[in-house]
């Protein structure tokens, strides 16, 4: 008769860059908009933070304006406001937040969207049976929302209105289906999959909009106008695209990453340290891009969070560097198999792996997962091994 293996109680989860909604936060930001500038159409305050901005628990930024979700689900926007782009109810039960460039995207518990800010291209007008979203993105202008059965949707006129901006960044590709992450470029969009290969479509003028041969085993995504970053399970990134700023250039020796970020031309790391690593644009000449985005401030530790806006760096903080494991209580082993119950976060990315023993070196990953704001069933299938280790990775 079988005998199920025995599911050793040493589960670890590995909770990457954010790991709960801590009690106490506080939020740094740099680049442009630190001081405001009203003269400069690039400085509008985007990244100067709201004093009475604690208990941060998302961060989002846009091109002129940030928002934070604080500890009750309460919306803290800041930045320009001129076509009402931080204009999103302070309290509707927001599970995560997504910028634009002059628009903002709100996810609700129940699944639906509402926005606000410019809607000249349509970024707006979000489809109104759209439901089942458990993750959300912004273009520069368009939406993307993935639903929980891991297709997705896209909006904007994409067409009649956008003229020179039409690059067809919200024609889904048929049949893409399994789809655990989302990003929006500036005119392009990047989805990441179960097995972690990559789809890419849109604007391609720099090979943004097209996944590079040999490129797959991502584990995370971010999209900047003309470029792509993804994280690798190792802790390694690797990017493709416009590179005028270096935004494609990794820094040697990058390693031990958890969390990444992309802005306009520049890219933000999360090390497992909770230190923060930052490249492109923004140490140059060029008064257009350059506004020191890519300056990481000195002595920046104990990050859980990093954000980028088109011109701006966000960091979330806690009390300590990024917590990297969680003992796991809810989990069942029998003759079907193991499952465990993980409380997760929208946008983020988990996957059940194991281990026959202790000494072994690697461990075997099953299909990655969406996060849905909620608790997630992962499931491992049955075993014939006398014991059996898991863990559970989020990034």
């Amino acid at each position: 008769m079988f005998q199920p293996a025995v599911c050793v109680a040493l589960l670890s989860i590995f909770l990457g860059a954010d790991v709960s909604r801590a009690a106490s936060s506080n939020v740094v930001a740099w680049g442009a908009g630190t001081i405001l500038k009203p003269a400069d159409n690039n400085d509008y305050g985007q990244a100067k933070v709201p004093v009475n901005l604690t208990n941060a628990t998302f961060l989002a930024g846009g091109w002129r304006h940030s928002l934070a979700l604080r500890k009750g689900d309460t919306l803290i926007p800041w930045g320009d406001d001129t076509v009402l782009q931080t204009d999103l109810s302070p309290t509707n039960n927001y599970v995560t937040l997504a910028c634009g460039d002059m628009f903002s995207i709100g996810l609700k518990t129940d699944g639906t969207l509402v926005g606000s800010g410019d809607n000249y291209y349509g970024q707006l007008e979000i489809p109104p049976t759209l439901s089942n979203v458990v993750a959300i993105a912004c273009g520069s202008y368009h939406g993307l929302a993935l639903k929980s059965d891991g297709t997705v949707v896209s909006w904007s006129t994409n067409g009649a209105d956008l003229g020179t901006q039409n690059y067809h960044q919200t024609r889904v590709p048929a049949g893409l289906s399994n789809v655990v992450a989302i990003a929006g470029g500036g005119w392009h969009s990047l989805a990441l999959k179960s097995d972690g290969s990559l789809v890419a479509w849109g604007r391609n003028d720099y090979g943004q909009g097209a996944i590079p041969i040999g490129i797959s085993n991502a584990v995370a995504i971010s999209a900047g106008v003309a470029h792509n970053l993804i994280l690798k399970p190792d802790g390694t990134v690797f990017a493709w695209g416009l590179n005028t700023y270096g935004q494609t250039d990794i820094p040697p020796g990058l390693s031990n990453i958890v969390a990444i970020a992309s802005g306009g031309w520049h890219n933000i790391a999360l090390k497992s340290d909770g230190t923060v690593v930052a490249w492109g644009a923004g140490s140059g000449s060029n008064t257009n891009v350059d506004y020191k985005q890519n300056i990481v401030p000195v002595n920046l530790t104990n990050v859980i969070q990093v954000a980028a806006g088109k011109l701006h760096s966000m960091a979330r903080l806690g009390a300590a560097p990024p917590v990297t494991q969680v003992v796991l209580t809810n989990y069942n082993c029998d003759t079907n198999g193991f499952t465990v119950s993980v409380p997760t976060f929208s946008g983020r990315v988990y996957r059940l792996e194991y281990k026959d023993a202790l000494t072994d070196t690697n461990w075997t990953a099953l299909p990655l997962e969406a996060g849905t704001g909620g608790v997630l069933q992962l499931n491992a299938p049955d075993v014939a091994a006398p014991q059996r280790f898991y863990r559970v990775r989020q990034w």
